[in-house]
């Protein structure tokens, strides 16, 4: 009875006071739906905070001369090509290539600059030396060769932009930072991110950029120092670059180095030539579809070495040589130079110098290959940028037929025989693809 008295009680005192004050509670109630209803409604509406990346770039880079991977994010080329040189539509929709090699018609999507303009064929200037080029309609860009040229295709991929800074793309070039002349901050911005890239001269200055707090993120990094592996709220990410080769490459005018035999005698002494990493044995990637597994790879064969050396030196006291190389590389040049001295008994320095001059006998540096296999401006004789100063008749021919030659399978066999034939003289050696590390440092969440 206590119990249903006190209820009844409760129940007479929560009437009374809601039929006092029904209205303001239903007042109350209304604007506090509506206000909800309206705020749930204009959140789709607002602007939403961009996430900020800042990224360190390493290297030099000009206005007229942007890395590739921050125009590819502004902008796409005429066509795209996959690491097997199919060719995707891009700013282009269809194209038609003469069956002389020689002209090249390429139609237009219906697309819009990031100014709002169309584009339009009038807006793409590509800078090619001795190619004609010539707009048949606004959607049309037509280029003619004087003759025919394969790894053209390959030069359409290249990003496109207006005025230097419109692309089609996701990111919009929103800022460019110059300091006598030298980059030193690009800002891209897309619907959801900001991304600042920060221009440091060497991976050093990158790194204790990163340490500082300045960046948040390193790319395609040679090395990781100790104090940044297993770092907690670090993440990092390891690949192996096919596209970059280590590579020993021989001064064939030297007179040390100006034999054959020697070269190979020289290749066949370096113990384990992939120290550590994935071997190469070929200018032309593993990857790439003209690629030759078939080649001489100068597989550790003391024996081999030794007679090679002993018959075409015959005095070894004589016989000096220098490895010049970059820091990343100097404990494999070490290496290198140390197999070297055990193999002949010879005298062999290691200097830690990039630039290599006229003189230089022995380098160890990266080469890097493009995705078409073309590679006449590094082989070819006539060529100054031949820098091994390598000299070979047959290497000329097929470099010659190689960039003419329009048939993919007939292109592929020139290649395969041009690898096999530069490996026989050994102008080089290939030693493997390198690992590159990127780091990001992870956002802690407040709690």
């Amino acid at each position: 009875m206590r119990i249903a008295k006190k209820f009844r009680s409760y129940y007479w005192l929560v009437q009374s006071f809601l039929n006092r004050h029904y209205k303001v509670i239903l007042t109350s109630s209304l604007l506090t739906f509506t206000l909800f209803a309206l705020v749930s409604f204009s959140l789709k509406y607002l602007p939403t905070p961009k996430k900020t990346i800042r990224i360190a770039k390493i290297g030099k880079f000009t206005s007229g001369d942007i890395p590739l991977d921050i125009k590819q994010k502004i902008s796409n080329g005429l066509i795209s090509l996959d690491e097997q040189n199919k060719i995707h539509p891009a700013i282009a929709n269809s194209w038609q290539i003469s069956s002389d090699g020689k002209t090249y018609l390429f139609k237009l999507k219906s697309l819009k600059w990031q100014d709002g303009s169309p584009v339009k064929s009038q807006d793409i200037k590509l800078p090619f030396q001795e190619v004609k080029t010539s707009y048949p309609d606004e959607h049309t860009i037509k280029f003619e060769l004087r003759e025919p040229f394969a790894p053209f295709i390959y030069f359409l991929s290249q990003p496109i932009l207006k005025d230097k800074q419109y692309g089609v793309g996701n990111y919009v070039l929103k800022k460019l930072q110059i300091n006598k002349g030298i980059l030193q901050r690009i800002v891209l911005i897309s619907s959801k991110e900001k991304l600042i890239y920060k221009f440091y001269p060497t991976e050093n200055s990158a790194l204790t950029a990163f340490k500082l707090g300045e960046v948040d993120q390193i790319n395609n990094l040679s090395y990781l120092p100790d104090d940044l592996k297993n770092q907690p709220h670090i993440n990092l990410n390891t690949t192996t670059n096919y596209w970059r080769i280590a590579t020993l490459f021989f001064n064939n005018n030297d007179a040390n180095l100006s034999n054959k035999s020697i070269r190979q005698a020289l290749a066949y002494a370096i113990k384990d030539k992939s120290f550590g990493y994935e071997r190469a044995i070929s200018p032309i990637s593993k990857k790439s579809w003209a690629f030759n597994p078939n080649v001489k790879t100068y597989t550790y064969d003391l024996n081999h070495a030794q007679k090679l050396f002993q018959e075409n030196v015959k005095h070894p006291e004589n016989f000096h040589l220098e490895i010049k190389t970059a820091l990343q590389y100097l404990d494999i040049a070490d290496k290198i130079a140390q197999n070297w001295r055990d193999a002949f008994h010879i005298k062999v320095d290691v200097s830690v110098n990039p630039n290599l001059g006229e003189g230089y006998q022995v380098a160890l540096m990266d080469f890097k290959p493009s995705l078409d296999p073309d590679q006449y401006s590094i082989w070819h004789s006539t060529q100054d940028t031949n820098f091994t100063h390598y000299q070979n008749l047959k290497i000329d021919k097929l470099l010659e037929d190689g960039r003419k030659t329009l048939d993919h399978k007939l292109r592929k066999q020139i290649y395969q025989e041009f690898q096999r034939f530069l490996l026989e003289d050994s102008p080089a050696v290939f030693l493997f693809y390198p690992r590159e590390y990127s780091i990001n440092r992870q956002k802690l969440l407040p709690f």
